[in-house]
């Protein structure tokens, strides 16, 4: 089996990428007979879907704005400082983070889990905003290979240079 290089994690924004999405959806359907259904796979968009998840949303959107990006990087370095990974790639947009982490011996699902409390907790303790920030779960690939290791960089830094960020 060849040896994990590290994780591209995305977290997303609360509310902006719902089951039903155009864009398709890694997330569990719902529906009122069966409840959830089609886990871990992906579904294309359905217009239906996606406002019965938006009928469900207990909070508006989030739109990360400058003062709560400024918090979640500064939370990032305050995690990686603590932790035996690092992060080789970061942008942090309005609607979605991305997020290239070195490989851990430890769970990234549990270090995922904990950046997203930290960040949360940073926002609401450094900014006005006090729903949630982040959607539940994530998307996390195994990075394996150093070309598809500097792709991803490549395709992150892509991200902060065309929103003109550092």
């Amino acid at each position: 089996m060849p040896r994990t290089i590290g994780y591209h994690v995305v977290i997303g924004a609360y509310g902006q990428w719902l089951p039903g999405d155009d864009r398709g959806s890694w997330s569990q359907g719902w529906d009122d007979e069966i409840g959830f259904f089609g886990p871990h796979s992906l579904h294309a968009g359905d217009a239906v879907c996606c406002r019965e998840a938006a009928e469900r949303m207990k909070h508006p959107p989030v739109r990360l704005d400058a003062a709560m990006i400024d918090a979640v990087s500064r939370t990032l370095d305050r995690c990686a400082a603590r932790s035996d990974w690092s992060l080789a790639a970061v942008s942090i947009c309005p609607t979605h983070t991305h997020l290239l982490i070195t490989f851990t011996p430890g769970d990234i699902d549990h270090a995922i889990k904990w950046i997203k409390d930290r960040t949360t907790k940073a926002v609401h303790r450094e900014t006005a905003h006090r729903g949630p920030v982040w959607c539940k779960g994530k998307w996390r690939s195994f990075v394996f290979d150093q070309i598809v290791w500097q792709n991803t960089i490549t395709y992150i830094e892509r991200h902060n240079r065309r929103d003109h960020r550092r």
